[in-house]
């Protein structure tokens, strides 16, 4: 059983973030717990090796069963994801910018298709590379194969632009943002920046930065689970602990104490593979 992430090569560095793959597997008769999962800045390529996955909206209750070679964007709600006992994926993780460069599309319009056939985009070849990755002997020969297919889609993409590599810097560090200062970064005025960032990206700059903020800090709590939530408040910036607490209820629909529990129930988290 495995979760780990790999980073890409230097040539990729620009479009990938990180090659993660997840393999677990439950005993065939053991119910296997829901992924409950925030909405997340994040765009994703996922192939689904072996296994099936549904994942359920939280406020709606609509059920999303996912192609075998998918394309994210951005998640903007709560889904509880359930897998099935044995589950292998690899997960390529974009850099912000990259899908709408590899996809040539503004990833705006793709925000009523929180998830796409990869085929629309890259044709049937993405069943051959999920045959490799199943055929695959080692971690790193999946790796080596990811690499080759997006080595293989980026030839030809546009130079990155200013907003993205500012989009880049606000998935790391979301906690001083201000429109001007990073509008300014990016040597275009507040509205062509906003135009630009949603077309680009996906979402409103301020939306991103919020959202990123928001995973910080959770995270954060789970690989410091004796931190108080007041200190993790001022950590990232937050006005105070209401602040912050208004921001999980909205994402999630739960205080901050009560989502650190629900992400202490996922898959991975029992089995202690994260």
């Amino acid at each position: 059983m495995v979760y780990k992430s790999f980073l890409p090569s230097p040539q990729l560095s620009a479009i990938v973030r990180n090659y993660t793959i997840i393999r677990f597997q439950f005993d065939i008769h053991q119910s296997v717990p829901a992924k409950p999962r925030a909405p997340k800045p994040e765009q994703k390529i996922v192939f689904y090796i072996k296994g099936s996955v549904n994942q359920y909206n939280v406020e709606t209750g609509g059920v999303l069963t996912p192609p075998p070679v998918a394309v994210f964007t951005h998640q903007l709600d709560r889904k509880n994801i359930q897998v099935s006992p044995e589950f292998f994926a690899l997960i390529i993780f974009l850099q912000p910018g990259a899908l709408h460069r590899m996809i040539r599309l503004p990833v705006s319009e793709l925000l009523q298709e929180y998830c796409c056939d990869a085929e629309l985009f890259f044709g049937t070849e993405v069943r051959f590379v999920s045959e490799q990755l199943a055929e695959a002997d080692s971690l790193s020969d999946m790796v080596a194969i990811a690499e080759q297919f997006m080595l293989a889609k980026c030839k030809q993409l546009e130079i990155q632009a200013s907003v993205d590599t500012v989009a880049t810097e606000l998935l790391s560090d979301p906690t001083c943002f201000s429109l001007d200062w990073v509008a300014e970064q990016a040597c275009l005025s507040t509205k062509q920046f906003r135009r630009k960032f949603t077309q680009r990206i996906g979402m409103s700059p301020k939306l991103f930065s919020r959202l990123s903020r928001f995973n910080h800090a959770y995270r954060y709590k789970l690989t410091h689970p004796d931190t108080q939530w007041s200190s993790i408040a001022q950590e990232f910036s937050y006005t105070d602990y209401h602040h912050m607490e208004k921001e999980f209820k909205q994402f999630t629909g739960l205080t901050p104490q009560e989502w650190f529990k629900a992400e202490l129930s996922a898959p991975e988290r029992i089995l202690k593979l994260r």
